[in-house]
C-alpha cells in the first residue's frame, strides 16, 4: 500500500483483509471525532512512526519523595495536591517530537542498522551512511534541563556549585508539573 494515497490505501487494505477472509463485522456508519487544522480545515491524518521515550515511573517516585519528606517545600501548600496527582500518576513520557526546531535528539544511525546515542563527551559517528536522527526533545524535557544548561554542566563549574541545587525557586501553578518536577526528576537523577 505503500505510495497511495491515505484515501486509496484505506480501500485497499480493507479488500485485502475482505479477501483475506479477516474481516468478520463492519458496522456503518461509524461516529467518531476527526481532528482538523485550525489553518486550513484539512483532516489531521495520525502516522505512526518510532518515538523516543523516557520510564519515568523511578524518576517521579524519587520527585514525589523529595516533597514528601521535606526536601522540597511547596508553597502555597494546597498546590502539593496538584503535584502529587501529576508526579504519582505519571506515565512513561514520550520525548521525541517531529518539528524543524528545537534540541535535536543525540541519536546517529549507522548504514548497517547501527543506533549510537552520543554523550557529552563522545564524537558523533562520521562517514559514509550516518545521520543524525531528525527528531528534537519536547520543550519540556530540555526546559526540565534548564539549571544544568545554563550553570556549565557536566563541568564542575563554579555557577553550578553556587546556584544548584536552589533554594528559592518563584513560579506559576501552571507550570509547577511541567517544569518543575521535570527539574527535579533531572537533578534527582543527576
Amino acid at each position: 500500500f505503500q505510495g497511495l494515497d491515505r484515501l486509496e490505501a484505506r480501500s485497499a487494505i480493507v479488500a485485502a483483509l475482505r479477501a483475506d477472509g479477516r474481516i468478520v463485522a463492519e458496522k456503518r456508519p461509524y461516529v467518531h471525532s476527526v481532528g482538523h487544522c485550525s489553518r486550513c480545515k484539512t483532516t489531521i491524518e495520525p502516522r505512526l512512526s518510532m518515538q523516543w521515550w523516557v520510564k519515568v515511573g523511578p524518576l517521579a517516585k524519587a520527585a514525589g519523595d523529595a516533597v514528601r519528606d521535606g526536601r522540597v517545600k511547596i508553597h502555597p501548600q494546597e498546590m502539593e495536591k496538584r503535584y502529587f496527582d501529576w508526579v504519582d500518576n505519571l506515565h512513561d513520557w514520550c520525548i521525541s517530537r517531529q518539528l524543524w526546531w528545537g534540541h535535536r535528539i543525540p541519536v546517529w544511525y549507522g548504514p548497517n542498522g547501527e543506533v549510537v546515542c552520543v554523550g557529552p563527551d563522545d564524537e558523533a559517528p562520521t562517514g559514509e551512511g550516518w545521520h543524525q536522527d531528525t527528531d528534537v526533545l519536547d520543550t519540556w524535557f530540555s526546559s526540565g534541563l534548564w539549571p544544568f544548561s545554563t550553570l556549565g554542566w557536566p563541568e564542575q563549574t563554579e555557577s553550578l556549585a553556587k546556584f544548584y541545587p536552589n533554594s528559592v525557586l518563584v513560579t506559576g501553578y501552571d507550570i509547577l508539573f511541567f517544569w518543575v518536577a521535570r527539574m527535579m526528576m533531572f537533578g534527582l537523577y543527576a
